[in-house]
């Protein structure tokens, strides 16, 4: 089992635009279902790293006043140390429940209104994105909208 080193999650955590396009669209999906009727949305971070999509997903929550239940899915073992880390010291007045498993083998306990994930992986290498998405898929609401076009790109390179 390959698992990422620290230093490998701090380099990608780094990307703050990346993280706040995702606080943006979650913002947005949580403002639609709360326009539909919704006082509570489930959401799960599967492939959740050290953290900081459950961070931009409770930041959003607070911006649209839509409360979460979060579910925090990893299975690299030095990630949950983390995991653990921030929910006693960061997340403690939320709803999340941290669970140490690969996001193919795990059996969600209701289904989901947004799954989020930022599977990593090197230029060319999509670290198995497509086959491991494609299991979390069972744990989404019929009604939710699912994009299945993943893309690889390299964005412009200023000095």
């Amino acid at each position: 089992m390959n698992n990422l080193q620290d230093c490998t999650y701090e380099i990608f955590e780094n990307d703050r635009p990346k993280y706040l396009a995702y606080e943006e669209a979650i913002y947005k999906r949580l403002v639609d279902l709360k326009n539909e009727g919704a006082t509570r949305a489930v959401l799960m971070v599967v492939g959740a790293g050290r953290g900081p999509l459950v961070d931009r997903a409770i930041k959003a929550s607070a911006s649209a006043k839509v409360p979460l239940k979060l579910y925090v899915i990893e299975k690299n073992p030095n990630a949950v140390v983390t995991l653990r880390a921030k929910n006693a010291r960061c997340w403690f007045d939320q709803d999340v429940t941290l669970v140490h498993t690969d996001m193919r083998d795990w059996k969600a306990p209701e289904k989901a209104d947004i799954i989020v994930s930022e599977l990593l992986g090197s230029f060319g290498d999509n670290e198995l994105s497509p086959e491991c998405l494609d299991g979390a898929l069972d744990h989404l609401k019929e009604e939710c909208i699912y994009s299945g076009d993943c893309t690889a790109f390299v964005p412009d390179l200023h000095a």
